[in-house]
């Protein structure tokens, strides 16, 4: 029945959107390992998309653990959404999606696999004997690691049995000599009560704060596990690999060590992809001890990045109060400290997480796009959650015990594990300073952003979109014509006077002594409808626009060329100012299949008078950009 219903969820939420709203759905999965062309779902990961802007409300989700595994769908008003994946708790490194513009009706189906310096999935073979060290070498890609994740075939206490132990994570940075003599990078991290063996199959997970664990991309390093109990033992799970790239290095229990042609089930993050973790959850243990219930809670930091990009909130909410899934709380950003004055806009978080009826437990998340949040590198800065939740959200719920709301608005965030305490900050109550920090995650882009709804990447999908090369009868090479009125001309002209540049052009008017309408067409194929593109490009006229000259730049997201006058194309008039190139910027343009048609249309009813001709050049088509800022980004 379960997998029916969802198999049902799937149909109504994402084949057809019966009002209009946006649907954001698809599969989170990674391959088991390098080269293979299997996937294994990334399930229980948060989700969380807000749009641009201030006080937009959060969609959320969690990736499905039951059929389909790894399947998530958020559906909402249109907008430019920001999306994050994470999983705070456990394995898999912040991922954020920029740039989503939807639109009524729109339905984006996406495949996304997270980012790892190193992964391997696989659970088909395991170490037989119990070892005291494991060593797994891997390659950089980041200049911190911030997660490893770990899964063992038996914890080595009791088997399937209830015991478990700890076991501490420590990076190193290769040498002369064997693993166990290579030198620490950064501080141990720590996973408390790995409880493993038979059905129990776990992962277990711990990590660090941005900076804490330095590397340099493109050296060697090695994640060592260990007992925290010098004596202990345990037993990974492998692979068998070549002897080429990464290796493991076990030692025994009697202390033998050797290389072992081997790729222990192992995952390794690092700051490689533009995102920064400031304030990470670094004891991956949820849910233990609460901070105490109120409206408003803040949680200081020193920031590593140039601007907020998610923050996630564990948290809990009163037994009289409807679930987490219907509370929100508005996030800011404060600089200083609580008291300290807002930056960028607010957002809206919501709460996603479990429901027994009488109570109800998970995380507040949102996200933010690039420069509505902007930081300076070394501030401090409190993340401040209030809840607004009012009367008419609260009054009359009645909880599964036939308990009455008590219409009181607020929260219960959990507090980090002891140890999992930050040094350079701490959590304040209603304004008032703790001594204990918020159990959060907090994300940051490294590289600051101007206009970021604009960006733009990869190559011009346009043939000859500078109108350099010519073609056949003289015409600009790449580009067809069309001929709403058949007295249109059509030139590949040098932009006189120096004549080292060339352009595409319409005439008309009183230089042939007709009127004319037509212009030029492309047609881009090989396109994709889970992104959007934008078109740039030039236009300049011998006439602004008026009742009797207009030049028009457009596209078709059909893809078709053989209708100027169809309704599905979009225009927009210009110029407003003659005798020069004056700039135009399409909207995001999503492909109805796999194609977009570039239309450039001159037209004048005049055929006296001054000379009309229409000028285009520079036209790009690119992909609009939606990952986050990096170094050479906008």
């Amino acid at each position: 029945m379960r997998g029916r219903l969802a198999l049902f969820l799937v149909v109504l939420f994402v084949v057809d959107p019966l009002f209009g709203q946006v649907v954001l759905t698809g599969r989170y999965v990674a391959p088991p390992y390098p080269g293979s062309d299997q996937t294994v779902p990334m399930t229980a990961v948060h989700v969380f998309a807000a749009a641009t802007g201030a006080n937009r409300q959060a969609i959320g989700f969690r990736t499905w653990e039951t059929h389909p595994a790894g399947w998530y769908t958020l559906s909402g008003a249109e907008g430019n959404y920001s999306i994050v994946f994470s999983d705070p708790a456990g394995f898999v490194r912040p991922q954020i999606l920029t740039n989503q513009f939807v639109r009524q009706g729109d339905v984006v189906d996406r495949v996304l696999s997270p980012v790892f310096d190193y992964a391997d999935l696989d659970q088909g073979r395991w170490d037989e004997k119990p070892a005291a060290d494991y060593w797994q070498t891997f390659t950089a890609k980041g200049t911190s690691i911030t997660q490893v994740g770990f899964k063992l075939a038996t914890d080595g206490v009791d088997g399937p049995g209830p015991l478990g132990q700890n076991i501490l994570i420590s990076i190193h940075k290769t040498a002369e000599g064997s693993p166990d003599t290579w030198p620490q990078v950064g501080l141990d991290a720590v996973a408390l009560n790995v409880d493993c063996g038979g059905a129990k199959n776990y992962w277990f997970s711990a990590g660090w704060d941005s900076g804490q664990v330095p590397t340099q991309p493109g050296l060697v390093y090695a994640v060592h596990l260990r007992p925290e109990k010098k004596g202990n033992s345990f037993q990974a799970f492998w692979r068998i690999v070549e002897n080429t790239g990464p290796d493991c290095y076990r030692i025994d229990k009697a202390g033998e060590g050797g290389w072992q042609h081997r790729n222990l089930c192992m995952t390794i993050g690092s700051d490689s992809d533009g995102l920064l973790i400031p304030y990470n959850k670094r004891v991956h243990k949820k849910f233990e001890t609460f901070g105490g219930f109120d409206r408003s809670w803040s949680q200081t930091y020193i920031a590593k990045g140039r601007g907020l990009a998610a923050v996630m909130l564990y948290a809990a909410t009163s037994g009289v109060q409807p679930s987490l899934m219907r509370q929100r709380v508005k996030v800011r950003v404060r600089e200083d400290g609580p008291a300290g004055r807002i930056v960028g806009v607010e957002k809206i978080a919501i709460g996603n997480g479990n429901y027994t009826g009488d109570a109800s437990w998970g995380m507040f998340g949102t996200c933010f796009a690039p420069g509505e949040a902007p930081l300076e590198p070394g501030r401090t800065y409190a993340i401040e959650f209030e809840s607004i939740e009012n009367y008419n959200t609260l009054h009359g719920y009645v909880n599964i015990k036939g308990m009455v709301s008590d219409d009181k608005p607020g929260f219960n965030p959990y507090r980090k594990n002891e140890r999992d305490g930050y040094e350079c900050g701490t959590a304040y109550r209603n304004g008032k300073k703790m001594d204990l920090d918020l159990d959060m995650q907090i994300i940051e882009y490294e590289h600051p952003a101007s206009y970021w709804p604009g960006a733009i990447t990869g190559k011009n999908l346009l043939v000859n979109g500078d109108m350099q090369r010519s073609g056949q009868a003289g015409l600009p090479d790449g580009w067809g014509t069309f001929a709403v009125d058949p007295g249109t001309e059509f030139r590949h002209a040098y932009d006189e006077p120096d004549r080292a540049n060339r352009i595409a052009r319409i005439i008309g008017g009183s230089a042939i002594g007709r009127i004319v309408d037509g212009g030029f067409v492309q047609r881009v194929g090989g396109l994709s409808k889970r992104e959007t593109y934008r078109l740039h490009g030039t236009v300049r006229s011998t006439w602004p626009v008026d009742e009797k000259h207009v030049c028009m730049a457009g596209y078709d997201p059909t893809g078709q060329t053989s209708d100027a006058e169809a309704d599905s194309i979009v225009w927009t008039i210009l110029p407003a100012v003659h005798g020069l190139f004056v700039p135009y910027q399409s909207e995001p343009i999503r492909p109805v299949s796999d194609s977009i048609s570039v239309w450039l249309r001159g037209r004048t009813t005049l055929m006296e008078d001054y000379r009309f001709e229409a000028d285009f050049d520079e036209f790009t088509l690119r992909k609009v950009d939606t990952g986050v800022p990096l170094k050479q980004a906008l």
